[in-house]
């Protein structure tokens, strides 16, 4: 077997490992904090891979998540536990397996009631979370938005995460110049917000270029076996395709996967997103030409400590900035992507 097939078999095997340890173990640690009488849905516990947060404190903050069993936010785990240690605080990792935003609605309700020193949320929608979240911070509670954002900033006291739209024009960038302006792209997506601008800012570019043809959409639900059934068909169904586009985490070692499998790994190339093990040594033997890799543990580091400074007052502008109405965080906070290819990619494998 050689370097690149044992990267990919140790990548795969963690990322089942990770799907494992969350559906087995996150009914009950949703049924440690939710009322007795509420059914608990199913919810991811903490990965293994990320210690346990060293308090000193009672406070506990809480990181609300969504499709929380994929290995992407492994990154988001070691920024949001390492912030709670800096702080001396307790950490708590919530959130559906799935993109389901009806039950994390429902944990969020269940977290207004128990009053954690603070919140931060990944929103599974970008809308029907804003009026929970606006009785949050009524209630003392701090709300910062990670990833993707909501569409009420007034839901929230700050985001933090990237500019997907600008993710997407970076990649498109990137992509044009890789085709020299001229070929047949599809894009591997999901119906997430954040995902959905990340590829409007791709077409945004390609709208410059009318030699590039967008061919098709495909919905690979976030689901790796999923992504390679459809990412086979996709091929099958345009073997003139030029490139393809993932947009979310999960895409890019379907689509490598499925180009190996149809032997047309060379013939058309991918364009990534994120930094999963199981995807990057698909970078360094050719067949990913590139991924754009958040800076996921920047974001969670950051966010947590603006949830600090809002509960402590931290920031010495007010004596109460609640009082005031001008919380001491930026609103928005952009931790920009990477982009990762052959020359650089050995730096981005998880250690």
């Amino acid at each position: 077997m050689s370097k690149v097939e044992n990267k990919i078999a140790s990548a795969i095997s963690r990322r089942e490992f990770l799907s494992v340890t969350a559906a087995a173990s996150g009914a009950a640690l949703l049924a440690s904090c939710a009322p007795a009488a509420t059914a608990a849905p199913t919810v991811a516990a903490t990965v293994a891979a990320v210690e346990p947060t060293k308090a000193v404190s009672d406070e506990t903050y809480v990181w609300l998540g969504a499709v929380t069993a994929i290995a992407f936010w492994i990154d988001g785990q070691t920024g949001f536990y390492g912030a709670c240690d800096a702080l001396g605080v307790k950490g708590e990792y919530l959130g559906p397996v799935e993109y389901d935003a009806v039950a994390q609605l429902k944990v969020l309700e269940e977290l207004i009631a128990r009053k954690p020193a603070g919140i931060m949320i990944f929103p599974a929608d970008d809308q029907s979370l804003n009026e929970p979240l606006k009785r949050a911070m009524a209630a003392g509670i701090p709300v910062i938005v990670v990833n993707h954002d909501v569409n009420d900033p007034s839901a929230r006291y700050g985001f933090v995460g990237p500019d997907n739209f600008g993710v997407g024009v970076i990649g498109g960038r990137y992509t044009v110049e890789y085709m020299k302006g001229a070929g047949k792209v599809a894009f591997m997506t999901t119906t997430n917000p954040a995902h959905q601008l990340r590829m409007e800012g791709y077409k945004s570019v390609f709208a410059d270029y009318p030699d590039i043809e967008i061919v098709a959409e495909v919905d690979e639900k976030s689901d790796p076996a999923y992504g390679l059934t459809v990412a086979t068909q996709l091929i099958q169904s345009h073997p003139d395709l030029t490139m393809i586009i993932g947009v979310d985490a999960t895409a890019g070692a379907a689509t490598a996967r499925a180009l190996k499998e149809t032997g047309t790994a060379g013939k058309i190339q991918c364009v990534a997103m994120d930094r999963d093990d199981d995807m990057l040594p698909y970078i360094e033997d050719g067949t990913i030409l590139a991924t754009m890799a958040q800076n996921s543990v920047l974001e969670e580091w950051m966010a947590t400590h603006y949830l600090y400074w809002l509960k402590h007052n931290t920031v010495p502008a007010f004596p109460d900035w609640e009082a005031a109405g001008a919380p001491q965080v930026p609103g928005i906070t952009d931790t920009g992507v990477t982009v990762v290819n052959k020359d650089n990619v050995k730096f981005f494998y998880h250690t």
